[in-house]
């Protein structure tokens, strides 16, 4: 009997890419991630995936370059971030962000309390409210009533930030 083996490629390869000093300026692809890229060399441009988010990233010679730095930006790239790239096919790829505590990048939650002028809402004075009562208003605010004040609170999530 005789047992061949076989390497079977990855359905979607990775690379992983530790950020050093200078790296707004750049990022190329490992040499030995190449071989999953052919049929697709002529392209100029990449894709770039994080959080729902796309960013277009010009390509020279496997290195983002223009749109790079924006794309670190947006999301907050830091020195010592450990970056998973996953191909998704064509010249898209999905990106993981890794911070120094080795674990996925979070995100923080910003929270603006602003108080309202009652004059503004005296049509709904006339509503009975219970002190604390929550009123929805949206996916990113809620109006309040306490203490005989009247309050929306503005939930934001900035992607990027690094807490």
């Amino acid at each position: 009997m005789f047992l061949a083996a076989m390497k079977v490629p990855p359905k979607k390869p990775h690379f992983f890419k530790p950020i050093q000093s200078g790296f707004k300026n750049g990022l190329k692809i490992p040499i030995g991630f190449l071989k999953y890229l052919k049929g697709h060399d002529q392209h100029e441009h990449a894709i770039l995936r994080r959080a729902g988010k796309k960013c277009l990233v010009k390509l020279n010679e496997h290195r983002f370059e223009e749109g790079w730095g924006k794309f670190a930006e947006e999301h907050d790239v830091q020195l010592g971030d450990m970056l998973v790239f996953r191909h998704e096919g064509k010249m898209e790829f999905e990106v993981s962000i890794f911070d120094s505590t080795h674990c996925d990048r979070e995100y923080a939650e910003y929270m603006q309390i602003q108080e309202e002028d009652e004059d503004e809402d005296e049509d709904e004075d006339d509503e009975e409210k219970n002190e604390d009562e929550v009123q929805e208003e949206g996916e990113t605010s809620k109006k309040f009533e306490f203490n005989g004040k009247i309050f929306r609170v503005y939930l934001f999530i900035l992607d990027g930030f690094a807490s």
